[in-house]
């Protein structure tokens, strides 16, 4: 009974607070003896209360929340709260740097972002290649200035590529090679040996004899350009005391001294280097030495003519008056 009273109370007190502005004190008192007439002493004591409080204007705030607001921001946040435009700016959201931080495990990993890399030096240009010498023609010989070393590797490195032959006749299949270590450009060598066993005036011009370029092993004969010291080595049993050459069995061995040298009874170099290989390659393909018809005779291929050529007049090739 007592608590049906008191919601009566708190029903005409909320009605008395609207009235109380004109009529404040008779207001009360009409109701509060209506209500103690029909209820109690204390209910009648609970309006009077009510009243009371109403007539001071003491309210209760609501709480300042402890975080930022999450329902709303702006007139949303502050609708419907009875509060005014101070308690408003209260409920502001805090600035960022005045928000705690969330826990590590919220945050996920940590992400680092690398400055852009500053550019390095430019990277210099690259000088060019300067290029090697020039091989002669007719030789192969690169450089001015030919030093010849008494011994090297002994390892021979064959020119590559390949030549049929250029004429009818016996074909000889010629490999060419170089010891490694030589200032001779292979392949102008190799085109120079041809280019001599080849020419009319040589062996097709005697003897029907014409000569293909091959770099396999399946050759007929061999030229090849070597140091004294193995020059002296691929002649054995001859004895070419590290200044002669020789063709001994398949090979034509050419003494690189006497290449980049020549002879003392030679006037053209290149003329000796064309009777070097015509005479070596000749004991290969069957020829053996010659001796001089007499003084002021043209030698023939065969008559040696490195050392001296005994009166004879040079001669560097096999068939001088062929075209």
């Amino acid at each position: 009974m007592a608590a049906l009273g008191l919601c009566f109370a708190m029903g005409l007190g909320g009605g008395m607070a609207v009235t109380m502005s004109t009529e404040p004190d008779a207001s009360a008192a009409v109701v509060a003896g209506v209500v103690e007439d029909n209820l109690g002493a204390e209910a009648g004591a609970a309006v009077r209360n009510a009243y009371e409080a109403a007539r001071s204007g003491n309210r209760t705030s609501p709480p300042t929340p402890a975080g930022p607001a999450h329902a709303g921001t702006g007139a949303d946040a502050v609708s419907g709260s009875g509060v005014g435009a101070a308690d408003a700016e209260e409920l502001a959201a805090p600035s960022a740097s005045a928000l705690p931080s969330p826990p590590a495990a919220a945050r996920g990993p940590a992400v680092t972002k690398s400055a852009p890399p500053s550019p390095g030096p430019s990277a210099a240009p690259s000088p060019r290649s300067t290029p090697g010498p020039t091989p002669e023609r007719g030789s192969g010989l690169l450089g001015t200035k030919v030093t010849v070393e008494q011994e090297l590797s002994g390892r021979l490195l064959v020119a590559r590529g390949s030549s049929p032959a250029p004429a009818d006749g016996k074909v000889w299949r010629v490999q060419v090679a170089v010891e490694k270590g030589l200032p001779v450009d292979r392949r102008v060598f190799a085109e120079a040996v041809l280019a001599t066993l080849n020419d009319p005036r040589g062996w097709n011009g005697a003897d029907g004899s014409t000569f293909a370029r091959t770099d396999s092993e399946n050759y007929d004969a061999r030229v090849v350009l070597a140091s004294p010291g193995t020059t002296d080595q691929l002649c054995l049993p001859l004895d070419t005391i590290g200044e002669l050459s020789c063709g001994i069995e398949e090979t034509a061995v050419l003494n690189f001294k006497r290449w980049a040298t020549g002879s003392r009874a030679w006037e053209n170099i290149r003329a000796y280097r064309q009777y070097l290989v015509n005479h070596e390659v000749g004991h290969v393909i069957g020829y053996h030495h010659d001796v001089c018809a007499g003084e002021g005779e043209h030698a023939t291929i065969m008559v040696q003519q490195t050392t001296t050529t005994s009166g004879c007049i040079p001669e560097p090739w096999p068939a001088p008056h062929a075209e």
